[in-house]
This record gives C-alpha cells, structure tokens and sequence, in this order.
C-alpha cells in the first residue's frame, strides 16, 4: 500500500474531524454542568432564581446546538465517508446542518424574549430581530427544498445511474 498524498491528507482530516467532534461533545457536556452549577449556586443563594435559570436554558441551547452539530459532523463527515453522489442526499444533508442553526436561533431569541419581557422591553429589540431572522431562514430552507425537489425530479431515476456507474 503507497502513502500517496491524498491519503496521508484524507487520514490527517478524519483525525482532526474525529478530535473536533470529541471535543464538542466534551465542551457542550462542560457548558451543561456550568449552566446545573451556577444555577444550584442561584438557589442556595437568592431566593429568585429566575435570572440564573434563563441564562442556564441560554446556555442548554448553546450545549444542543453543538451537541447537534457534532453529531452532523460525525454522520456526515466521519462515518459517511463518501461524497454526496446524489442531489438527494447532498439535499438531505445541507437541510439537516440548517436546521440545527435555526432551530438553536429560534430557541435563544425565545429566552432572550422572555427575558426582555421580564425587564426593560426596549432590550427585545434584539431577540425580535434574532426571531425575525430564524424564520427567515426557515422560509430561505423552504424555498431551497421546493426548488431542489424541482430539480431532483427533473433528474430520471437518478439512484439507478448511480447504482450502474458504480457497477462499472
């Protein structure tokens, strides 16, 4: 077996993909236990915690959101291991990656609202606007899914020329 480039390359991303990956997982799980302790500190403290309580849901969604992410990546890069051979799929994958985002977009604007609505309302301007660009994104992510489904079935039987090339 030759150690070509491309292999000694393709091995030196997988490491790094696989490390990262660890790594997210690792600092969500850190970012958990920091958001449990602060607000058990809260309580034993103050006798209102709700402060400390929405920071800690701000802070769970940040965890969930590079938790999902690095689950992306493990599927997507480390065990999928081949290219998007198909609009479907390369469809699929983009749709789940953008969902994380807005998803976690949509979850942070919800605390920071509730948040806003708790103080000065003149702060909510900020997790409208976060609000405002979640959705838009959802409504960006709709259009791409109408348009590449166009397109996918404009494309015949795109799974069984993917099965004959690779036969050959």
């Amino acid at each position: 077996m030759e150690l070509s480039p491309v292999r000694i390359l393709a091995a030196v991303s997988y490491g790094l993909l696989l490390v990262a990956t660890i790594l997210l997982i690792v600092l969500a799980a850190v970012l958990i236990g920091y958001a449990c302790w602060k607000v058990g500190l809260t309580v034993a403290e103050v006798s209102d915690p709700t402060h400390a309580v929405v920071e800690a849901i701000s802070l769970i969604i940040i965890a969930f959101a590079v938790t999902a992410l690095s689950k992306y990546i493990a599927e997507e890069e480390i065990e999928g291991e081949r290219e998007l051979g198909s609009a479907r799929e390369a469809r699929r994958s983009l749709t789940k990656f953008i969902t994380i985002i807005i998803v976690a977009f949509s979850l942070e604007a919800l605390v920071m609202v509730f948040e806003a609505s708790r103080g000065d309302t003149a702060t909510a301007v900020y997790p409208i606007a976060l609000f405002a660009v979640a959705v838009l994104a959802l409504v960006c992510l709709g259009v791409y899914q109408w348009l590449s489904k166009e397109v996918e079935q404009d494309l015949p039987n795109e799974a069984a020329q993917e099965k004959q090339r690779r036969k050959s």
